[in-house]
C-alpha cells in the first residue's frame, strides 16, 4: 500500500489546507524531526521521524518522557507527508484532527543500533528537546487490536535535563514565536502561498467524483435510514459512532430553491420550522437531499426532547437547531452507494463551503467518533445523554431499518399508542394518567399507565383532545385492570415513554412520559415482547381478568410504607414532576443516596406547593413532617433543639411528604456530633465568571488540599458552582476544622487576589469567585450527594471523578430526569476510596495553614 493512502483517506482536501503530499520514494533518505503540540479534541504532542520519503508519526497523549527511565505512551497514527514539517497553523474544527497545530519542535534524528520491527532507539537533536530515547511496540492486554501502542521511553545520556513544563513555558514555537493562543487567533494561517491564505470560501464539493455516485433525478419521497436496537456497541469490524440525539428525525428535500422538511411518515413540516428552512435555501447547491434531526439544544449541548415540545406548542422555534449527519442526494447525484465516511466527509465540506462549520448556528454537522465506541457509550451514559448511534463506516444508505446503524441507549424508552385516561385527582388538571398499548398479533396490547412527566400546559391541550376521541368500548386487546373509571379514546396518538424495566407480562414500571411523538403512525407501534413473554409464546400481556384493586381516595397513596397525600402536585412545573415522582426518583436510587445522608442532623428548604411557591429555610421539625421520621435532641448555647435525620429510605420518602425539596445534612454524624468527619470548600461564582475559570480554581484548591496530605472529592452542586469535599477521620473539634478550612481558603484566595475572594460581602465578591469556608461551623450545612434542589428542572448534586471535569460539564448538568442514565452506566463510585481516604486534623495539618 503507497505510504500516504491512509493519510489522504482520513482528510479531505477541499476543506482543509493540509499538503496532500506525494511520497518520496524508498530510495530517498533522511533524518528530519519534527515535535508538534496539537490541541484537538484532547492536547498531545505528536512526534515525527523522516523515513523512506515520508513522516512517521506517533500521537503522545502525555508528551515525550523527559526523565530517564520515564515511560510515556505513544500511539502510533498514519504517515505524514514531508510537507507537513513545516506546517503550524488551524485545521478546521470539523476536519479530522480539527483544532490548532504548533511547531514546537524540530531538528534531525539519528537511528543507533540496529532497527527492530518493535523497537526504535533514537537520539534527537532539536531546538529543544536533545539526547536518547527508545521506542517499543506494546504487548499483551496493553495493546490495541490494530498494535499501534508503543512506549517512549526517556535513556541515559550525557545531554543536559530539560526540566521545563511542556505546556507553559514553552508554549511558543520554534518557528513563529507564537503562542497556541496566537496562533488559533489567527484563521487566516493556512498552507500555501500569501495569495491561497486569502481565499474567504471554499467551492462546494464536487458529487461526481466520489466512488459509487450515479447521476439521477431527485426523488420526490423518500424514506429514512433507521437504526436497530443493540445491546452492545459493536466490536468488530469499522464503525463510527455519533451522539443519539433527541428531537425529531427530518429528511430535507432542496430543489432549485425550494425547500421541504418530510418526517419520518411523510408529513410536510416545513411551516413547523421556518427559521432551519430559511437556513437551508442559503446552501449553495440547486438540489440536495439532507438528513437530520430537529432538536433542541441546552447550553450544556445536550438535546432535550422536552424543551423541543415546548418550543413547538408555544411556535417559539427560532432557537431550534438541525443537527445533520448523512446526505443521500447532491447537485444531480444519487449518493446513497457511496460510503457512509465519504457522504459525511461530503456533507462536511457542503456546510464548511455555506460558512455553516462554526457549529453554533441553525445548522449544525453532527460529527462522530471513528474508535472506542464501548468507552464513548459509557462516557455519554455517564453525562446523562440517551445514547449512541453506531454506524459501519462504509455502509450505504438504505431506506429501511439496518443493521449497518445500531442504537444503543442508556435507558429504556418507546412509543405507545394512547387508549384511554383517567380523571384528575388532587390540584391536578385535565387527567390523571394515560392508558398505553402497542400493537400485536391480537391487537392493541395493554402496556400499563403513565402519570408524571407532564406540565400543565401540556395537561389542558392533551386533555381537550382525548376527551375529543373518546369513545364507549375499550380499544384494548383482552382486560385492562381497574378500568371501572376509565375513559376510552380512539388509539390515534402516539407517545414516547421513559421506564425503568417491563414486568413478565410487558408492563412498564415507573414510567415517565417524554413528549408526544406526531411523526409516527400509530399503527407502526409493536409491542416488544419481553424475555418471559418470548419464552412462553405469548407475545402480548396475559388475558386473564385482575382483581380490583382496593379502594383509596384519589388524593393519597402509599410509598414504602409512607402515606403520601396531594401525590399529583406538581413540584416542578417545568418538567410537571410531581410529590410521587420525586419520592419515586428518591426509592430508585436509595442506595446512592443513603451512604452520604444517614444519621447527620438535617436542615431542610421546604415548598409544600412546589417550588415555584412559597419556599422557606427549616432547622427544626414541625408537625408537617412524619412522626416516623427519627428525631434527635442538639445541644444549643441556650438548652437544646430538635433536629430530624434519616435512617432508611422510607425516612426520606417521608420528607418529601412534608415538601422537602432540598436537603442539607451537618458534617457530621449523631454519634460523633462535635467532631466532623468531612470539610466542604464552596467554589460560589459571581455572574458573568467562565466556567474554565471554575475548573481552573477546582484543580489548583484540589493541588494545594492534596499538599498538605489530604483528599478532595468533586460535586457538582445542581446551582452554579462545584463542592471540593475532604473526608476526615472525626477527631478534631468543630472550631479547630473551621479555622483550618479558613487557613487553606484564604491562602488560596491570597495567591490570586483578583480572581479569588474568602469574602461573603457581595460587593467584595463581585466579578470572583468566593471560596465558601463557612459550611464548616458547627450547624452549618451543604447540599447531600445526590439530593434535588429546589430550582428549574429538578437538577441534583452529583459526585464526580475528576477526570470527568470540563468544558461539556455543568454545575446543573444533572437533574432528576437523567440521573439515572449516568447511575445505571457507572463501572465504580466515583467516590470510591472516600472513606478509605479519611486522614485526621492533627496539629502538623493545622499549624501548616496557621492554626494554633
Amino acid at each position: 500500500m503507497e505510504r500516504l493512502e491512509e493519510y489522504r483517506r482520513k482528510r479531505d482536501f477541499t476543506r482543509t489546507r493540509e499538503p496532500a503530499g506525494e511520497a518520496q520514494g524508498e530510495a530517498a533518505t533522511g533524518n528530519l524531526y519534527v515535535m508538534h503540540k496539537h490541541a484537538a479534541s484532547h492536547d498531545h504532542f505528536d512526534l515525527r521521524l523522516e523515513q523512506d520519503g515520508v513522516l512517521r508519526s506517533w500521537a503522545l497523549p502525555k508528551g515525550p518522557s523527559l526523565e530517564p527511565g520515564e515511560k510515556r505512551l505513544a500511539v502510533e497514527v498514519e504517515d505524514h507527508p514531508l510537507e507537513y514539517a513545516d506546517f503550524e497553523g488551524v485545521i478546521p474544527e470539523k476536519a479530522y484532527g480539527g483544532g490548532t497545530v504548533m511547531l514546537w519542535d524540530r531538528g534531525t534524528w539519528q537511528l543507533k543500533g540496529r532497527p527492530k520491527q518493535d523497537r526504535i532507539d533514537i537520539e534527537l537533536d532539536g531546538e529543544r528537546l536533545k539526547g536518547s530515547w527508545t521506542l517499543t511496540r506494546m504487548s499483551g492486554k496493553r495493546q490495541d487490536k490494530h498494535g499501534r501502542n508503543w512506549l517512549m521511553i526517556k535513556r541515559h545520556d550525557d545531554k543536559p535535563r530539560m526540566k521545563d513544563s511542556l505546556t507553559a513555558d514553552l508554549d511558543a514555537s520554534v518557528a513563529s514565536g507564537r503562542s497556541m493562543r496566537e496562533i488559533a487567533e489567527d484563521r487566516d494561517d493556512t498552507w500555501g502561498s500569501a495569495d491561497d491564505a486569502g481565499e474567504a470560501t471554499l467551492a462546494p464539493p464536487d458529487p461526481s467524483r466520489l466512488d459509487g455516485a450515479r447521476k439521477a433525478r431527485l426523488p420526490k419521497e423518500v424514506q429514512p435510514q433507521l437504526a436497530t436496537l443493540a445491546r452492545e456497541v459493536p466490536a468488530q469490524g469499522e464503525w463510527v459512532h455519533e451522539i443519539k440525539l433527541d428531537g425529531y428525525r427530518l429528511l430535507a428535500r432542496l430543489d432549485k430553491g425550494d425547500v421541504r422538511l418530510i418526517t419520518r411518515n411523510g408529513k410536510d413540516w416545513t411551516h413547523r420550522f421556518p427559521e432551519i428552512a430559511r437556513a437551508l435555501e442559503s446552501l449553495p447547491v440547486d438540489s440536495a437531499l439532507l438528513d437530520g434531526e430537529v432538536v433542541a439544544m441546552g447550553k450544556d449541548g445536550v438535546s432535550r426532547f422536552g424543551d423541543l415540545q415546548e418550543a413547538l406548542s408555544s411556535g417559539r422555534t427560532a432557537a431550534l437547531v438541525y443537527q445533520l449527519f448523512d446526505l443521500p442526494y447532491l447537485q444531480g447525484h444519487d449518493l446513497q452507494n457511496v460510503a457512509l465516511l465519504e457522504r459525511k466527509r461530503t456533507l462536511a465540506a457542503l456546510l464548511e463551503a455555506a460558512d455553516m462549520a462554526s457549529g453554533t448556528g441553525t445548522i449544525r454537522y453532527s460529527d462522530h467518533l471513528d474508535a472506542q465506541g464501548a468507552a464513548f457509550h459509557e462516557r455519554a451514559c455517564q453525562m446523562g445523554l440517551e445514547g449512541i448511534i453506531s454506524k459501519r463506516a462504509d455502509s450505504h444508505y438504505r431506506q429501511k431499518r439496518s443493521r449497518d446503524w445500531l442504537k444503543v441507549k442508556c435507558v429504556s424508552h418507546e412509543e405507545f399508542v394512547i387508549g384511554g385516561y383517567t380523571d384528575p385527582g388532587g390540584s391536578r388538571s385535565g387527567f390523571g394518567s394515560l392508558l398505553m398499548g402497542a400493537y400485536g398479533k391480537q391487537g392493541l396490547a395493554y402496556a400499563g399507565r403513565v402519570g408524571t412527566g407532564f406540565n400543565n400546559r401540556l395537561l389542558e391541550q392533551l386533555s381537550a383532545t382525548l376527551q375529543e376521541l373518546e369513545v364507549k368500548r375499550s380499544p384494548f386487546h383482552g382486560s385492562v385492570p381497574d378500568s371501572r373509571s376509565v375513559h376510552w379514546v380512539r388509539p390515534e396518538i402516539v407517545i414516547e415513554v421513559e421506564f425503568t424495566e417491563r414486568t413478565r407480562d410487558g408492563r412498564l414500571r415507573h414510567p415517565a412520559f417524554r413528549g408526544l411523538r406526531e411523526d409516527r403512525n400509530p399503527e407502526e407501534i409493536r409491542m416488544t415482547p419481553t424475555k418471559e413473554m418470548a419464552a412462553e409464546g405469548t407475545p402480548e400481556q396475559d388475558t386473564k381478568p385482575d382483581k380490583p384493586a382496593p379502594s383509596k381516595r384519589k388524593d393519597e397513596t402509599s410509598l414504602l410504607g409512607v402515606r403520601l397525600t396531594s401525590p399529583d402536585r406538581v413540584l416542578f412545573p417545568e418538567q410537571g414532576l410531581t410529590k410521587l415522582d420525586l419520592a419515586r426518583f428518591y426509592e430508585q436510587i436509595q442506595d446512592w443516596v443513603l451512604p452520604h445522608l444517614v444519621r447527620r442532623p438535617l436542615s431542610l428548604v421546604r415548598c409544600p406547593q412546589g417550588r415555584n411557591d412559597e419556599c422557606f429555610f427549616q432547622k427544626h421539625p414541625r408537625t408537617a413532617i412524619p412522626d416516623s421520621v427519627p428525631r434527635i435532641d442538639v445541644p444549643e448555647k441556650k438548652g437544646s433543639a430538635e433536629y430530624v435525620y434519616v435512617e432508611t429510605a422510607a425516612d426520606l420518602i417521608g420528607l418529601v411528604q412534608a415538601g422537602a425539596l432540598e436537603i442539607h445534612p451537618w458534617g457530621s454524624r449523631i454519634d460523633h456530633l462535635e467532631q466532623p468527619d468531612g470539610l466542604v470548600f464552596d467554589l460560589d461564582p459571581d455572574q458573568g465568571i467562565a466556567w474554565k475559570e471554575i475548573l481552573r480554581v477546582a484543580g489548583t484548591l484540589r493541588e494545594r488540599i492534596e499538599s498538605l496530605g489530604l483528599t478532595a472529592f468533586l460535586r457538582t452542586t445542581g446551582g452554579k458552582g462545584l463542592h471540593l469535599v475532604v473526608p476526615l477521620v472525626p477527631s478534631a473539634e468543630w472550631d479547630q476544622a473551621k479555622a483550618f478550612a479558613k487557613g487553606v481558603a484564604e491562602a488560596h484566595a491570597k495567591d490570586d487576589p483578583k480572581r479569588l475572594t474568602t469574602n461573603m460581602s457581595k460587593a467584595k465578591r463581585e466579578g470572583r469567585i468566593f471560596i465558601d469556608y463557612l459550611r464548616n461551623g458547627r450547624g452549618a450545612t451543604a447540599v447531600a450527594s445526590y439530593t434535588v434542589r429546589a430550582r428549574e428542572n429538578a437538577p441534583v448534586a452529583v459526585p464526580i471523578r475528576w477526570d470527568e471535569l470540563n468544558a461539556a460539564l455543568r454545575a446543573d448538568r444533572y437533574n432528576v430526569q437523567n440521573l439515572r442514565r449516568r447511575l445505571s452506566a457507572l463501572r465504580e463510585d466515583p467516590w470510591a476510596g472516600f472513606d478509605e481516604a479519611a486522614r485526621p486534623l492533627e496539629a502538623d495539618l493545622l499549624k501548616a495553614v496557621g492554626v494554633k
